[in-house]
């Protein structure tokens, strides 16, 4: 988890974006309208562009030369999750806050980061929530809502199903035991969708995001969770 800016002056040392992203990354950033999105999206790229390469025993100065395929999963198109051949990572971002993660290959992974709204739409318990959520949490309780969210958000991610399956369809339940029969203290919820195989039993961990946003991640098992700094990434020449 990184502020865009913390990012961006990591990435100067290398070049910045001009040296670490593809052109077209770099015209996806510059169509923003606005500037704090402009950056996240870039700051976003790059981490993962570095993360991929520090799991392939690169270095920064390797990053942009890394090939990032899309493929979705519902309609076959070139969009939808971005991949590196032989690396797991998962990325999100919420203006310029962004989010990388990384696990074992061929390990379902998705991470998610969301910023506490005032307010939601009134749509929102409806598409996003079961019905024993819904029942269970106050009608003004809006940061919980947005902590399911953002766990659902990461499953989803975790399988390619995006938002093409509405999260209503996924209930956030208690963790199952881990393999010596206690439960992961970092593991603190499990996905429950008997209905879409591929999300149920998918941990969940939230995961520290600053005292405005919620952020989780989605995988299987429950491996052990090492957070990074910025500094720490970008390390090598």
């Amino acid at each position: 988890m990184a502020g865009a800016q913390e990012v961006l002056s990591h990435a100067a040392r290398f070049g910045g974006p001009g040296e670490l992203l593809s052109h077209a990354e770099l015209a996806a950033a510059a169509r923003f309208r606005n500037p704090a999105d402009g950056r996240g999206y870039a700051a976003g790229h790059i981490l993962f562009r570095v993360m991929a390469a520090r799991a392939l025993g690169g270095t920064p100065r390797t990053a942009r030369g890394l090939a990032i395929h899309r493929h979705c999963r519902n309609c076959g198109g070139a969009h939808g999750k971005p991949g590196i051949d032989a690396t797991n990572l998962s990325l999100s971002r919420a203006r310029d806050t962004v989010m990388v993660a990384s696990a074992a290959p061929n390990r379902p992974l998705g991470a998610d980061v969301e910023a506490f709204p005032r307010q939601l739409h009134s749509s929102f318990d409806s598409f996003a929530l079961s019905p024993e959520e819904r029942e269970a949490l106050a009608h003004t309780d809006v940061e919980s809502r947005i902590r399911l969210w953002v766990a659902k958000e990461a499953a989803l991610k975790a399988t390619g199903h995006g938002l093409a399956v509405e999260p209503c369809a996924l209930h956030i339940g208690p963790p199952a035991p881990d393999h010596h029969g206690t439960r992961a203290g970092s593991w603190a919820a499990a996905v429950e969708s008997p209905a879409l195989r591929e999300t149920h039993g998918l941990n969940i961990a939230w995961v520290p995001a600053g005292g405005n946003h919620a952020a989780a991640l989605a995988t299987s098992a429950q491996p052990d969770i090492k957070e990074l700094d910025v500094q720490e990434v970008f390390q090598g020449s």
